[in-house]
């Protein structure tokens, strides 16, 4: 019986949800401009760059960690 490896998990959902964030910039962006009319546009153009940021480093820092360990643990 093989061991369950939950830090990889983890490490795993958090690459999908930073997947999701950068997929969803846009939507959030169009949400945020919406509520505020005065200044929709330049809020919908920093919200959308922002989520889309943090999403982004979500993903690679969640993927490279995830690369990582798992090179790691082969041993190569």
């Amino acid at each position: 019986m093989k061991t369950l490896d939950v830090s990889a998990m983890i490490v795993l959902y958090n690459l999908v949800i930073g997947i999701l964030i950068m997929l969803s910039s846009e939507k959030v962006a169009i949400l945020a401009g919406n509520i505020s009319r005065s200044r929709g546009q330049s809020i919908t153009r920093l919200t959308q760059l922002s989520t889309f940021t943090f999403g982004a480093t979500v993903a690679v820092l969640s993927g490279s960690i995830y690369l990582l360990f798992h090179v790691l643990r082969i041993g190569v």
